[in-house]
């Protein structure tokens, strides 16, 4: 995607991204990037720097839904596009949907999700709740699953991915999981093959929670996810009636995650279930949702 407005900045420019954006009639802030690095709008600027201003990531059809509760716990189903916490530039989240329906109080995100990702998330209502689902996960009881549509590979029907993760950043100071490594931590990943077209269809269970674990394990197996641009994935596939589709989501989903006495399932989004059969893929491949 291309930066909506593109500044660098020389001398006599604004001193910040929000006063360039205030020299342009009807220009609405999006997320803003200062020489390639997220930024908040109050960002002092030096000479040289360049300002990328983006348009606002666009959410999935369907609001914020509370799936499951249960003793200050709720799972909640996340949109792709929506962040799971606030971020310093204060896009929208999961976390801050959550206090706004509830009208203040102490929220936090138990489970995240990567933006460009759906699926259940896991938000605890006070720190009674938040030190009751971390004693879940010690104990192992936080149990979830995935839905992924990756590049097309032959690989056995079942299988476990057990590479140790570590953390890195990429050229434009994003973090990123890296393969083994001074750091590293081990990470395994269950798959299941649930179907085969000019790509694969996935059911991935994590028994650990590294950063971007499910997508690394993917990319490192050789099967980077659609959309999935930070791992190596495809950023437009050809449709079976030779269309280029544009992916700008990551081809992956929560569909279930289970804990004590609760569980909740989101349903498969449609953008998905699209791609899937554009792609040659049945219908009746999908799990029941």
């Amino acid at each position: 995607m291309k930066p909506a407005l593109c500044w660098v900045v020389v001398p006599g420019d604004p001193p910040t991204p929000r006063a360039i954006l205030e020299t342009v009639p009807g220009f609405l802030p999006g997320r803003v990037f200062v020489n390639g690095r997220p930024a908040v709008l109050d960002h002092p600027l030096e000479l040289g720097d360049r300002v990328d201003v983006y348009p606002p990531r666009s959410h999935e059809p369907g609001s914020l839904g509370v799936l499951a509760q249960r003793d200050g716990v709720l799972l909640v189903h996340k949109p792709a596009g929506l962040a799971s916490e606030t971020t310093r530039q204060g896009e929208d989240s999961v976390v801050a949907r959550v206090l706004a329906m509830l009208g203040g109080g102490h929220v936090h995100a138990a489970t995240r999700l990567d933006t460009a990702v759906s699926g259940v998330v896991a938000c605890c209502l006070g720190r009674d709740a938040s030190r009751r689902f971390e004693e879940w996960r010690e104990r192992g009881h936080v149990a979830r699953s995935y839905l992924a549509v990756a590049v097309a590979r032959a690989l056995p029907d079942r299988g476990t991915w057990d590479a140790p993760l570590g953390r890195t950043k990429d050229r434009a100071g994003r973090d990123r999981a890296r393969v083994g490594g001074p750091g590293s931590l081990d990470a395994l990943t269950h798959y299941r093959v649930l179907g085969r077209a000019p790509a694969s269809l996935l059911e991935l269970r994590p028994e650990t929670g590294r950063m971007h674990q499910l997508r690394a394990h993917a990319a490192h197996a050789g099967l980077p996810l659609l959309g999935d641009r930070l791992y190596g994935g495809p950023s437009s596939v050809v449709l079976r009636d030779g269309r280029v589709l544009g992916l700008d989501r990551v081809a992956l989903h929560c569909l279930r995650l289970e804990l004590p006495g609760l569980e909740a399932v989101a349903p498969i989004p449609e953008a998905l279930r699209e791609l899937w059969r554009g792609l040659g893929g049945a219908d009746a491949t999908w799990p029941a949702d």
